[in-house]
């Protein structure tokens, strides 16, 4: 199950339109009273190019968006005195949950959209609890990101401190725009920023993604992890995954990026992600390579090599890296229509090849292509369901949603949610006061 969120986040009026960081803001004085201390926001993320590659070591081409999660929070064991410590639904009495008076120093974080609160006792749960011990839910990813902590030792002093927080979130839910790996970033900057550590970004993705692996049992690459803690504003990020080097790639004036929620919708930790992954590493090994990174091109005998299946999957990795250094160059020399044409060469690969695609992204990628301003699209994320990226020329955007939503609900017989995104600074925290 994904994080908590907002449907519709890109739009509408009355609260919708808020920004998250103030509905987070709010949610810790409906929660708690008093006042946060400090507020996390981390971003989504949308892959341009790159799909699958990660946990091949990899090539790919992610976006921080303006599509954001965040957490308002306070310290548990230095509140101002006299504050009112309310739980939700609770009393001033309740405080003493807050504090590790009572049960015990805890994690805290509460939910716009979800009224059970994500609670972690300190010091967490040891990393080889069993599965059915553990959070359920969107808390899994929270507890995952403490228990990760506590065990790696990367905290200075004391280790984890208790904290009270507040979540808020723009991020469309199971759309593959990487909503877990926000929280889990915002989750990991809290408390390594209120323990007085100051690890790396890498460092923090890395965590992120043990969380992910090891705890919620998903078996994501690092992707997602590095592309919301380290995106650069105006800037896709080329990620080498084998060396885990970020290379800013500059995006043309007067492109956009539209997201477009197909409104399908999966859930990761799926069988079939755990096939292409097994299919790729089968791949690797019969071809007798560390990882599918290490080939430029599939070699003449690999038919009599490999099973149809990881054929597939091999001739796809291999042309994909390829396709992230072909798109970052074109980006970064104002070719859009190059770029653009590149996203449908790794849209038909990802569908014919790896496999991942679905009704809806087909209908997506047909739609926008055939629309007025589009130089591309392909579908972005894991696949089955969720969402697609599109190019498009920022001066053409309303011929463009003309075109396309008509177009989209005729072939899919369901509506699509557009979502024209900016790229963004990674995953940070601020000081309230």
């Amino acid at each position: 199950m994904a994080p908590p969120g907002r449907p519709d986040p890109a739009g509408g009026s009355g609260e919708r339109a808020v920004p998250a960081a103030l509905r987070a803001v709010r949610a810790f004085k409906a929660a708690y009273g008093g006042e946060p201390t400090h507020l996390v926001r981390s971003p989504a993320r949308v892959n341009l190019i790159g799909e699958h590659t990660d946990y091949n070591d990899g090539l790919c081409l992610p976006v921080a968006i303006d599509r954001e999660l965040c957490i308002a929070l306070r310290r548990t064991d230095d509140a101002p005195a006299g504050a009112d410590r309310r739980q939700p639904g609770g009393s001033a009495a309740a405080a003493a949950d807050d504090d590790g008076v009572g049960v015990g120093a805890q994690l805290r974080l509460v939910s716009e959209q979800d009224p059970t609160p994500a609670v972690v006792p300190l010091p967490p749960p040891a990393p080889d609890t069993p599965p059915p011990a553990r959070a359920t839910g969107w808390a899994r990813y929270v507890q995952g990101v403490a228990v990760q902590l506590a065990a790696t030792g990367q905290l200075a002093g004391a280790g984890l401190v208790p904290w009270q927080g507040a979540l808020a979130s723009d991020i469309p839910l199971g759309a593959g725009l990487s909503s877990s790996a926000a929280l889990e970033l915002a989750v990991a900057l809290a408390c390594t920023h209120l323990a007085g550590s100051v690890p790396a970004p890498t460092e923090l993705a890395r965590l992120a993604q043990r969380a992910e692996n090891a705890w919620v049992g998903a078996a994501t690459g690092l992707l997602d992890q590095l592309a919301c803690v380290g995106g650069i504003a105006g800037h896709a990020l080329r990620i080498d995954c084998r060396a885990l080097t970020v290379t800013p790639v500059p995006l043309p004036a007067g492109l956009a990026i539209v997201v477009i929620d197909t409104g399908s919708r999966r859930e990761l930790v799926t069988s079939a992600y755990a096939d292409r992954r097994a299919d790729c590493e089968r791949a690797a090994r019969a071809l007798g390579v560390p990882a599918l990174r290490d080939l430029d091109a599939l070699p003449a005998d690999a038919a009599g090599r490999l099973d149809p299946a990881a054929l597939r999957r091999a001739r796809f990795v291999i042309a994909e890296n390829a396709r992230v250094d072909a798109v970052a160059g074109a980006l970064a020399g104002g070719d859009a229509e190059a770029a653009g044409r590149l996203l449908l060469s790794g849209h038909r690969g990802i569908r014919d090849d790896f496999e991942v695609s679905g009704p809806e992204l087909d209908a997506a990628v047909a739609a926008a292509s055939a629309a007025p301003g589009c130089f591309g699209a392909r579908m972005t994320g894991g696949g089955f369901a969720g969402c697609a990226v599109a190019l498009v020329d920022r001066d053409r955007l309303d011929a463009f949603t003309a075109a396309f939503e008509p177009a989209y609900s005729a072939r899919a017989g369901r509506e699509a949610v557009l979502h024209v995104c900016s790229a963004v600074a990674g995953t940070s925290v601020t000081a309230l006061r």
